[in-house]
């Protein structure tokens, strides 16, 4: 429940806003509201105002954001007015299309569902259209005018718009596209963000409607499309792909958590740099570059000799899965679901695709392949998609046995995929034929992406069971016990299997059984482990805050180093380790020595 001080905040954001974009603003408009109150669920006639209102155009179309002010009754032992808030955001279409209310009702099938099939069935002038698998509980329930145009429109690709956002309600109502935030139950706060990220998500789904409706787009104002340029060519050759750097999340395509040995560049010295945001997936190096993703929607490229910044990408959501390099660009996905490539030398896009919620990009051969995260990874279906890494198109898409909270490995022509449920496919990379399939009967999540060593692949379960199994056909080969656990990614380093678990602390098994060799105990657990050589970097300790080098052949801890936030799993790169923590902190230190970065060479701004 707002109150008058949240009120005058929201004002002030939006006039903000307002001016940094060149909208126009207004305090109160009395026709949005009459125009909208019907998509507002929950809100009182008679009762409400549309305050706080800002309109101007966003990548050519006409786009309107307010806030629905309803004022709840006041409680006796209170002397200020509490408010009810429900943000509207409004994309303007160029034609009128024949739906109503299109609608995603996750975990209502045997609720909801009915009861919006009663209420349309009570207006003769509408009808209703259902798509999706009431098994997965993903149903979408569509009033609409025309049942036949509104199937042709509600393509899967429309319907991944709203399979990605839980609850999401949006309405095509006349020549509008709406979509209704929750009503808040705290204190308002900034939603620029939030509002443009949905803005440009609503715009790109107004797009494909008028592809699929046979509407041309409205060219006024409208950016041309993506094309290759002198500046930033889309295309390379397959063999020029693979001559650049390459390197990704677990330090390569196989996630096997190797990374080359060898002393620190000549002039380094120990550097941590404040990026103003939390950084909670692994930073990527390569080739004197430290790429680094961050809670705000920004990727920052930065020398990984001096810490100083290159160049930064804002993307339209919050990044929190670590960016890939390859080929001269940069993948990383973000929260809306969409994946940007961006040049590596300038920073600047390159093309973009919506591919939903997903976890790390992999990048081999010229293909990006990337795993879809459904919102319920224990129940509903999800995708595993292959795009061309010059262009963004699909090679080709494949639906995952089960669920999916994990990312892909790749190595020797497969795909291996880990299911929420602890299920185990290959794919061939090349056309996305299933190979194989292993079930499981196992009813925890598992969120374990897996990794592959010597014709073998590794991974954890929900149980805190690390599995081994063939490669090429997928026949089991051995599996070892944990204390909690196991969603971290194991690591492979010639005889040895190294993985963390959630309460346990860190293990190391010999790869051709599965037997113990060694155990650093902690009830925190362990992160990924980073191997070098014989040695290895994790996070440990309370609240993710120790970072450890620790021998692999002694299972000795060498090295302990503080933190200043909760740490992502380390990276190495030219005998530097770079480690990103929650307080926005990115941190590069000599993997030899350990030695803390001078005062001078403290969280440096960017």
């Amino acid at each position: 429940m707002a109150g008058r001080t949240d009120l005058r905040r929201r004002a002030d954001a939006r006039r903000k806003t307002a001016a940094e974009r060149g909208w126009e603003y207004w305090d109160e408009r009395p026709d949005l509201l009459e125009r909208w109150q019907e998509a507002i669920v929950g809100a009182v006639p008679g009762r409400s105002a549309a305050r706080f209102v800002v309109s101007g155009t966003l990548e050519g179309r006409r786009v309107t954001v307010f806030d629905c002010v309803d004022s709840a009754p006041t409680p006796l032992w209170s002397r200020l007015p509490r408010h009810t808030v429900w943000t509207v955001l409004l994309v303007e279409l160029p034609e009128p299309l024949p739906l109503i209310a299109v609608s995603r009702h996750g975990l209502a099938v045997d609720t909801t569902v009915p009861l919006l099939k009663r209420m349309v069935g009570e207006r003769p002038d509408r009808h209703l259209c259902e798509i999706g698998d009431p098994a997965y509980d993903e149903v979408h329930v569509v009033e609409t005018t025309d049942p036949e145009v509104a199937r042709q429109l509600l393509t899967p690709t429309v319907r991944e718009f709203a399979d990605d956002r839980a609850w999401l309600q949006w309405r095509v109502d006349g020549d509008h596209l709406c979509h209704v935030r929750p009503a808040a139950t705290g204190p308002l706060t900034d939603d620029t963000a939030a509002s443009t990220a949905e803005l440009h998500s609503l715009v790109r789904l107004a797009e494909f409607l008028d592809r699929r409706s046979g509407h041309e787009a409205r060219s006024a104002g409208r950016p041309p499309a993506r094309t290759p340029t002198a500046e930033a060519p889309l295309r390379t050759a397959p063999h020029e792909q693979d001559a650049r750097p390459c390197a990704m999340s677990r330090g390569n395509a196989a996630r096997t958590g190797v990374f080359p040995e060898g002393p620190p560049p000549a002039g380094f010295e120990a550097w941590s740099v404040d990026l103003g945001a939390p950084v909670v997936a692994e930073p990527v190096a390569c080739a004197g570059t430290v790429l680094v993703s961050c809670a705000d929607g920004h990727c920052h490229a930065l020398d990984a000799v001096t810490g100083a910044p290159r160049w930064r990408f804002a993307a339209d959501s919050a990044l929190k899965r670590s960016p890939a390099l390859a080929g001269g660009t940069v993948f990383v996905v973000g929260d809306d679901g969409i994946l940007h490539a961006i040049g590596a030398d300038d920073g600047q896009e390159r093309w973009r695709r919506r591919v939903g919620r997903s976890a790390a990009p992999v990048v081999d051969s010229g293909v990006v392949y990337l795993v879809h995260h459904p919102a319920y990874a224990l129940r509903d279906a999800s995708r595993l998609w292959a795009l061309d890494a010059a262009t963004g198109e699909p090679r080709w898409q494949r639906s995952l046995p089960d669920g999916s909270a994990s990312g892909p490995a790749v190595a020797d022509g497969r795909v291996h995929v880990h299911g929420a449920k602890g299920e185990l496919s290959a794919f061939d990379a090349a056309s996305g034929e299933l190979l194989w399939h292993r079930p499981s009967g196992d009813t925890q999540l598992t969120c374990c992406t897996p990794s592959v060593a010597d014709g073998t692949v590794y991974v954890g379960t929900g149980r805190g069971e690390l599995h081994a199994y063939d490669a090429a056909t997928g026949e089991h080969r051995w599996g070892s016990q944990a204390a909690g656990v196991i969603d971290n990614t194991p690591s492979v380093s010639g005889p040895l299997v190294l993985v963390g678990d959630s309460h346990g602390g860190a293990y190391a098994c010999w790869a051709e059984s599965g037997k113990p060799y060694w155990h650093i105990p902690s009830r925190y657990g362990a992160s990924s482990v980073a191997i070098s050589g014989t040695e290895g970097w994790f996070v440990s300790g309370k609240a993710g805050v120790g970072l450890f080098k620790v021998s692999l052949t002694a299972g000795a801890v060498l090295r302990r180093y503080l933190l200043d936030g909760s740490g992502t799993a380390p990276v190495l790169a030219d005998g530097v380790v770079h480690i990103g923590t929650g307080k926005g902190t990115l941190l590069a230190l000599d993997a030899r020595t350990g030695r803390k970065p001078a005062r001078g060479r403290r969280r440096m701004r960017v």
